[in-house]
Order: structure tokens, then C-alpha cells, then sequence
């Protein structure tokens, strides 16, 4: 990857309170140089090896947001030219909470799914349409996109996520309101995102409508979705639930943890989700519930039936936090943007197989930043993060509207003076850190 701006130190220093030591890491870089500006990174690893980063900027020639992807093949030192999607519908969202996700199949196909966002005089949200786009070069050129969602194009379909699997399968989840009340929705392909089957909702209860869903495969073909549902007394608690058949049936939905959390709102914080070679399922995510607010992390190795929970941080009350996973041989490694400090920084915490995790080790530096999502290549992890001057995030947070105002009305996300930067380590030093 063309990296323009160096602007951090060569090492990691343990957090404050934790065991000292230090971390060998490369200098934070700044990825979307390109561009100026950036929001919304999302990193992915192919099958041969290359490393494909995506963000959203404003394109200089439509004047709206765009998807730029930059692709590093393997044993390159630097990257490809950026290529520039747009869409003809509008804007691509730079949604912190519904970015574009990147995916591959089994036959080599590179797919981004992502939204379109659209005001509507009257309403007091944007609507959305659920694009895919593919590409069959590895990322040089791409398809025209085509909607996901069935029905109106522009409505409620937003905190998406997409899968590929084998045979050139393409899984999309989503949520989307039906009859007032938000629900998760799956569709699948067959034919690389072609065609698709009908979308169906798989649980009856109510999602919580701003919290990204998430997807996983395991190696028996069994499907997993997680999200936030919301359970009797606007508990809202982040699920996990199986298809053993790959998203014909499910099983009942399961809490990874009792968190009990009552909330009469959306914290737009979903969970992520991965299922490692051996069929383990890993989840984390963040939960608001005052005296055990903050990050957790369960395994399960029964299939999603039963979770083991383990807080990452903790506290009395912490903002919502933004969690990312990485887990494979070398162990686990959770990430995530810390909502016990006024302003946001990007931290991991990793352990190895069977082993408890480290201490806390802090990525960023200055300013506020949010939002990681990680990648690894053999023997290095990659983490790509959205940060911005911290008086202009607190400027931006203080603008938001308050939706418990019946006549407050949410705008489109843009990408304002955010920008993406990244940093990497080899995974054995993560776990030497322990």
C-alpha cells in the first residue's frame, strides 16, 4: 500500500494500569492520502494473499461520496492505483455503524456490499438502498451495482453484513423494518451475487434497529448471524443464532452473555463474529448496562449452544464501544474503540490458544479514534482505524441531533474531517506481550 504520512512512534506501549511492556509495531501511516479525507475503512485478506483497504471519501469529479479501494498484492510493497466506485443511485454511505464490508468466495471474487442513503422531506431518517458490487480481477475493475434488498429500493435496509462461501455463494444479512418493527433479514446466491433467493427474516423479535449484524461461516457449511435483539423490557442483548444447513432453518437465537442491558434506544454498537478451522464460534461486543458496561468476549465449542463470556474492559459506565475480532491459529486477538475515556482511542487486548488475555495496548495516538477492523496476512495483523482532530470530534458530537426530540431530524452521514490510518504487528509479539 502507497502509505503517504508517518506520524507515529516504532513501538507500543502497554496502557497505564496494565503489566508494563512494549510491543514492536510499524509507525502509524496514513492510508487515505489519496483522498484527503476518509471515513469508514473496512481491510480484507484474498485467498492470494493480497490486501485489499477500502474507505469512503467525496469524489472529486460527482461531488459525492465514493468507495476508493486499494489493493496490495502479495510480496508488493505498494499498492495498485486507487480505483474509484460510484454509484448511480447517489452517495455511498460512510456509516461508521453500516460501513461497506468487503468479502471473497471460493472462486477468487471480491465482493463490497454497502448502502446508498437518501433524505426524504417528512421523514425523520434517511432511507437506504443495499448495493453489491463484485469484482473478478481482484479488485481492479468492478460490476454495475445491483440492489440486495427486495421491494422499495430506498428504505429501512442499513447495518449489513455479506459473506462469500464455496461454490461462488454469496450470504447478505440486514435490518430492515417490517410493520414498525426492525428485523434481521437474510438473502443468499448461488451465482457470485447474480441472482438471489427471497429474502426471509429469521427471528420474530424486534432488533435493535442501529446495531450492525454480523456473519460467520463454519467449516460443517453452518451459517451464524449475530446482532442486538431486543427481548421483553427493552432489554437489549446481542445474540448469536446457527443454521446447520446453511440458512434453510435456524436454531433458537442464544445470549453469549446475560448482560440484562434496558435501554429505551439504539447505541449503534453491533457485535462481531467469526468461527475459527476448528468450528469454535467467537463473538464480542459492547454493552451500556451501568456497573458492568464495556466489552466482552465469548467462545463457544459447542456450536453456539453455550458461550463462555470474559470482560475485556469494564466499567461503571462506558460510551459505545465499536468491536473487532481476528481470531485463527495464532489465537485471538479483540479490538476496539475505548468508551471509558472522554475521547476514543483504538485498543487490543489478545490471547493465545487456550490462554487468557493480555494487557491492554493502545494503537492510536492523538485525536479521536474510531471504528478498527483488522486483517491478517500469515504472521502479521493489520488494523485500519477512522480518526479525527479530538475538538472536531467533539464538535460533531455535540451537533448530532437528539432523536428523543419527536421533530429532530437525522442527516446523511458524511465523512467531514475524518481520515484513515493504519498500523501493523506480527501476531507473536501480541502474544508474547501476555
Amino acid at each position: 500500500m502507497q502509505w503517504i504520512r508517518v506520524v507515529g512512534a516504532l513501538a507500543l506501549t502497554a496502557m497505564a494500569g496494565c503489566r508494563p511492556g512494549t510491543v514492536p509495531m510499524t509507525p502509524i501511516e496514513l492510508a487515505s492520502g489519496a483522498t484527503a479525507t476518509g471515513a469508514t475503512p473496512m481491510m480484507l485478506v484474498t485467498s492470494a494473499g493480497d490486501r485489499v483497504l477500502s474507505w469512503v471519501a467525496v469524489d472529486s469529479v460527482s461531488g459525492r461520496e465514493a468507495l476508493f479501494v486499494e489493493v496490495t498484492r502479495d510480496g508488493a510493497t505498494s499498492g495498485d492505483p486507487v480505483v474509484v466506485v460510484r454509484d448511480s443511485l447517489g452517495g455511498i454511505n460512510p456509516h461508521g455503524e453500516a460501513p461497506p464490508r468487503l468479502a471473497e468466495s471460493s472462486d477468487g471474487a471480491i465482493y463490497v456490499m454497502y448502502t446508498v442513503g437518501k433524505e426524504v422531506p417528512g421523514s425523520r431518517f434517511p432511507r437506504s438502498a443495499l448495493r453489491l458490487i463484485r469484482s473478478d480481477d481482484g479488485g481492479r475493475s468492478w460490476s454495475e451495482p445491483v440492489s440486495v434488498n427486495e421491494g422499495e429500493r430506498f428504505g429501512s435496509h442499513n447495518f449489513h453484513a455479506v459473506l462469500g462461501g464455496p461454490g461462488g455463494a454469496v450470504h447478505a444479512a440486514w435490518l430492515s423494518s417490517h410493520h414498525g418493527r426492525s428485523m434481521v433479514w437474510i438473502r443468499q446466491s448461488k451465482d457470485g451475487g447474480r441472482n438471489w433467493d427471497t429474502a426471509r427474516a429469521i427471528d420474530s423479535a424486534a432488533a435493535c434497529p442501529c446495531c450492525r449484524t454480523g456473519l460467520a461461516l463454519g467449516p460443517d457449511g453452518s451459517l451464524y448471524v449475530a446482532w442486538r435483539r431486543i427481548f421483553d423490557g427493552e432489554v437489549r442483548d446481542v445474540v448469536v443464532m446457527r443454521s446447520p444447513d446453511g440458512g434453510t432453518t435456524w436454531d433458537e437465537p442464544v445470549r453469549p452473555r446475560q448482560d440484562g442491558w434496558v435501554f429505551h434506544g439504539c447505541p449503534h454498537a453491533g457485535p462481531s463474529l467469526e468461527v475459527d478451522q476448528a468450528g469454535a464460534v467467537h463473538v464480542a461486543w459492547w454493552t451500556g448496562k451501568p456497573g458492568e458496561a464495556g466489552v466482552y468476549y465469548a467462545r463457544s465449542a459447542d456450536a453456539g449452544k453455550s458461550f463462555e463470556a470474559v470482560p475485556i474492559a469494564v466499567g461503571e459506565k462506558a460510551a459505545p464501544a465499536h468491536v473487532q475480532l481476528a481470531v485463527g491459529s495464532f489465537g485471538t486477538v479483540v479490538g476496539w474503540d475505548d468508551g471509558l475515556t472522554a475521547s476514543p482511542r483504538i485498543l487490543i487486548r489478545a490471547a493465545a490458544p487456550g490462554g487468557r488475555f493480555g494487557p491492554e495496548i493502545q494503537l492510536s495516538q492523538g485525536g479521536a479514534a474510531t471504528y478498527p477492523v483488522f486483517a491478517v496476512l500469515r504472521d502479521t495483523l493489520q488494523v485500519a482505524w477512522s480518526q479525527k482532530a479530538a475538538d472536531v470530534y467533539r464538535a460533531d458530537e455535540a451537533a448530532r441531533p437528539d432523536m428523543d426530540d419527536p421533530k429532530a431530524v437525522m442527516p446523511l452521514p458524511r465523512v467531514g474531517q475524518s481520515e484513515i490510518f493504519t498500523r501493523r504487528a506480527k501476531v507473536a509479539d501480541l502474544m508474547i506481550a501476555n
